[in-house]
């Protein structure tokens, strides 16, 4: 018997009824109102079929399945009969199946849209009774309230909306403390040097995580990525530690660096809360509210709230009233791969939007092979290593490089899913295919976030250790405008990008010409999964 079965036990079933817990919805506060632990036990379900959906980071299904079964350790303690499942099938039929013992059971609603449509089934069978979920800040009215029930939706009408009614942040007169709604432009400094960079915390792994560890080691070694056991938060006392280290030692800096990248440093002055916010081992409201007692500068206690009242919230509702950006044209199997490119088999990929019908297959340095351009490689090596980035470094390397190469979307998407430690399908589609890729185009953004080096350079460090000289040989400028130039007639009349627009009609046929030169040159190399010449760019842009 392994350690945690022996921790768990195996008693005779007592109570009347049951309530499925799903992976993400590891705490108290979600269980169903005034739930009596002598006639309801808590269901669990470890399967094997969720590793067979995408290539997961082995430390995002250590972290996943570590929780997990310490919650359901914890959930003993306070007294509930624990009834915890193994399988290869689906959640689905595992209840189906379960359902012939155990009669109905009561299911929170999923936060993942591929298991909350696979339940409708059971369902309307009445094998499952949904609950709602209460460890979201927001409801649906908020939001349609808010915004509206059909796009465009911006995610600052929505913002502003949900601070009044739950007044946070504002006065008595329902306007901002401060003045402002939000301090974004305050937010935006380079990394200086001038504050020290903060230690990471670690975390003391027990027995039950050692397992989980050895067990991932041996059944899974074929998904990518570095288990690093020492950062991995498993119980109740890990998240608590994690969301203290992060009240007292980061958050001061939060504000002003927030956008900033160094290779110095992997995560600067952000919490690395969202892991465990997304599992709900640590829940919105709760950290929302105490990071507004802080005793810290106003645009670091802003743009934390605006993260998750704002941004969080809203992202989870477009995904849901969008049904996950799906797309009624089937993508063209030629064009996207099951688990981004990576060896295995994985399930059919979704089919999503792609406005911009963009095609190039997820290039080998996404998944570790060198590409000669420092930031991304610099990116792709720390999400190998721990499962995170913070969200410059995604939104404005990792999805700015994708998409100028044109990457298929869907692709990209998958290999974010599949490789960050935060990302289900409620938050990482919103986050890549409507913002990072202009998949699904006005949706939900305004425009593309798209950047060529200048940017790059400035909020971040890795140009001065590059071997590629930001002018003379770095490629994503001229990735840049060939992007825009493709997709001009996508982007003329769109009123956010009439800089850009007015600056391409002024490139002649010459630049255009070396652009799209440069372009294909990068393509073939890190398609080929060797690193780009600087001397052979610096032709192709002379």
């Amino acid at each position: 018997m392994s350690v945690f079965m022996d921790m768990l036990g195996n008693d005779a079933p007592s109570v009347e009824s049951w309530h499925l817990v799903l992976f993400d919805q590891l705490h108290e506060q979600l269980l169903p109102k005034d739930i009596n632990p002598e006639k309801t036990g808590l269901l669990f379900i470890e399967t094997t079929w969720k590793t067979r959906q995408l290539p997961y980071h082995k430390q995002k299904l250590a972290l996943v399945l570590s929780n997990q079964r310490h919650y359901a350790l914890e959930m003993k303690k306070r007294g509930f009969e624990i009834r915890y499942e193994f399988s290869i099938d689906s959640y689905a039929d595992v209840l189906r199946n379960l359902s012939v013992k155990l009669g109905p059971i009561t299911v929170t609603e999923p936060a993942e849209y591929g298991i909350r449509t696979s339940f409708t089934a059971l369902e309307d069978d009445g094998v499952i009774q949904s609950l709602p979920h209460t460890g979201w800040m927001t409801s649906t009215s908020d939001f349609i309230d808010a915004v509206g029930d059909k796009p465009p939706w911006r995610m600052d009408k929505f913002y502003r909306y949900i601070r009044k009614k739950k007044k946070i942040l504002v006065d008595e007169n329902l306007k901002p403390v401060g003045g402002d709604w939000s301090y974004d432009s305050q937010n935006r400094l380079p990394w200086d040097g001038a504050v020290e960079l903060p230690a990471l915390p670690s975390f003391e792994p027990n027995a039950v995580t050692q397992e989980v560890v050895q067990m991932i080691e041996q059944q899974f070694n074929h998904h990518p990525g570095v288990l690093r056991i020492e950062s991995l938060p498993s119980t109740d006392e890990h998240a608590e530690a994690l969301w203290n280290w992060a009240k007292s030692t980061v958050m001061f800096w939060f504000g002003p660096y927030e956008d900033a990248m160094t290779i110095e440093h992997t995560t600067l002055f952000h919490t690395t809360i969202s892991s465990l916010l997304n599992l709900n081992r640590l829940q919105a409201k709760t950290v929302v509210n105490e990071a507004i007692a802080l005793d810290i500068p106003l645009h670091s206690k802003e743009g934390f709230v605006r993260q998750i009242l704002g941004w969080r919230e809203f992202v989870r509702h477009v995904h849901t009233q969008t049904d996950g950006f799906q797309s009624e044209v089937p993508e063209d199997a030629a064009f996207v791969r099951p688990g981004a490119g990576w060896e295995g088999e994985w399930a059919q990929p979704r089919s999503t939007m792609n406005v911009l019908e963009a095609k190039y297959p997820l290039p080998k340095a996404f998944w570790g092979a060198k590409s000669g351009m420092l930031c991304l490689d610099s990116a792709v090596e720390q999400v190998v290593e721990t499962g995170y980035t913070h969200h410059i470094p995604r939104l404005m390397v990792l999805a700015n490089i994708g998409t100028l190469l044109g990457v298929n979307p869907r692709e990209l998407t998958d290999w974010f899913w599949a490789m960050f430690t935060d990302a289900y399908d409620w938050v990482v589609e919103p986050n890549v295919l409507a913002m990072g890729t202009y998949a699904v185009g006005e949706v939900m953004t305004t425009k593309p976030y798209v950047c060529g080096t200048p940017y790059i350079k400035k909020m971040g460090d890795y140009c001065g250790d590059c071997s590629l000289h930001h002018k003379k040989s770095c490629p994503i400028s001229d990735m840049y405008w060939d992007f825009l130039e493709i997709n001009k007639e996508h982007f003329n009349k769109n009123h956010r990008m009439f800089m850009p627009m007015r600056n391409l009609a002024k490139r002649d046929a010459e630049k255009i010409e070396k652009s799209r030169r440069v372009v294909k040159y990068v393509r073939s190399k890190l398609s080929e999964g060797v690193v780009v010449n600087p001397t052979e760019l610096e032709k192709l842009k002379s």
